[in-house]
């Protein structure tokens, strides 16, 4: 796993993970349980750099394993695989008999050569993700494994500087996380008074009809060959290019340049495209352009007779349609919303003038809360830069 040294400041050296741990070792292969004798952290239960004990499952197992697979502080945890391949935690007050799973690996750091918060540190660095994104560049599941990182090149400061350097980052980065959870509360609170003013003006009222979608409604069922020149040039929507909740398109490419093969649907500015499978379920667009689009999402029209498409984008961002989607994709494999689901949900549908009215008052909102939710992600994007860039002094002596 390469990596680019720097010059590093007189008294620090370069050590491998290896060299600077006792013991890299991948977790125990069982199922989870609710009555076992033994806590079992999995991936999943590593969320935003902490862990939720109370939360995590049991697993039975024989005292030899779990003292084999025992968690103790100042252990350091790995994500294997996954879209937090890469991510890592130091383990404190794990409870009594608290193992860890098949998909984390667990490094012991040498007390003797390394603080192992100052090694933790560094695994949140710049450096150190730039390389796990070079070796996760072209994988169809991202991973990294005890091999790799043990050959992971550590800039090591003497002891008395590595004391020093984890006191100062941990002032300086608690401030900054703190700023962060703030605002990350901030966002949460602006899509929650959105939600809940979309949910206050699709209530029904006594001079609606109550209709199924199926009567107001269609989904193109009629895959098309992208290969073929009249889709050659046209964008391509999937769910990773729909934006939760204002359903903005990102990110778009050409058939052409994404050298599509399998079939999409043909979509228009007509139409609204709903996402039906998870990882992406319910992200809604209402495009202004015509292309192609997933066969994991369904394009739909709305009969304008009786429906106005913006009603209908609204409609499936509101609470009482996710709520139902959610009730019926709730099952093993990857959840999805099936057609027949989808045209039996059942809601209070206004005359359209009211539609139009209701989707104007909307849109203003959406506008206004957009504006908001795009100044906290940028004043989040400058704390997480703030943030990488102490870092990244800190482990080159200049902090």
């Amino acid at each position: 796993m390469e990596q680019v040294l720097y010059k590093l400041p007189d008294g620090w050296e370069w050590h491998s993970v290896k060299k600077l741990s006792h013991n890299i070792q991948y977790g125990h292969t069982a199922k989870a349980e609710s009555n076992g004798n033994a806590k079992f952290l999995r991936i999943t239960d590593i969320q935003d750099g902490k862990i939720d004990w109370q939360g995590v499952p049991t697993v039975s197992l024989e005292k030899k394993e779990i003292s084999k697979y025992a968690l103790n502080d100042d252990d350091l945890i790995f994500a294997r695989s996954g879209a937090t391949a890469g991510k890592s935690i130091l383990i404190k007050n794990a409870p009594k008999d608290a193992v860890f799973a098949s998909y984390l690996i667990r490094i012991v750091p040498n007390k003797k050569d390394i603080i192992p918060e100052y090694l933790s540190y560094f695994f949140l660095t710049p450096a150190y993700w730039e390389v796990v994104g070079q070796n996760a560049a072209g994988a169809a599941q991202p991973n990294i494994n005890g091999t790799k990182l043990s050959e992971f090149i550590v800039p090591v400061a003497p002891q008395g500087e590595q004391k020093r350097i984890v006191e100062k980052l941990d002032a300086l980065l608690n401030r900054i996380d703190t700023a962060i959870e703030h605002l990350q509360e901030s966002v949460t609170l602006a899509d929650a008074l959105l939600k809940s003013s979309l949910s206050s003006m699709l209530t029904k009222q006594e001079h609606w009809d109550k209709v199924r979608l199926n009567d107001v409604c269609q989904i193109t069922s009629k895959l098309c060959d992208p290969r073929e020149e009249e889709y050659l040039d046209m964008f391509h929507i999937g769910g990773a290019n729909i934006t939760s909740f204002s359903g903005e398109l990102i990110g778009l490419k050409t058939a052409r340049e994404e050298k599509l093969i399998s079939g999409k649907f043909p979509f228009d500015n007509s139409m609204v495209l709903y996402s039906k499978i998870r990882p992406y379920l319910m992200k809604v667009a209402r495009p202004s352009i015509s292309g192609i689009c997933s066969a994991d999402i369904y394009p739909l029209t709305p009969d304008n007779q009786k429906m106005n498409r913006d009603f209908l984008f609204y409609l499936l961002l509101s609470d009482l349609f996710t709520q139902y989607a959610i009730e019926g994709s709730s099952r093993a494999g990857m959840p999805k919303v099936n057609r027949k689901h989808l045209f039996n949900f059942e809601f209070f549908l206004p005359p359209i003038d009211e539609q139009k009215s209701i989707c104007e008052s909307l849109d203003t909102l959406v506008e206004k809360t957009n504006e908001v939710s795009k100044e906290l992600t940028g004043k989040l994007a400058y704390l997480a830069g703030l943030k990488a860039s102490i870092l990244e002094s800190a482990f080159k002596g200049q902090l």
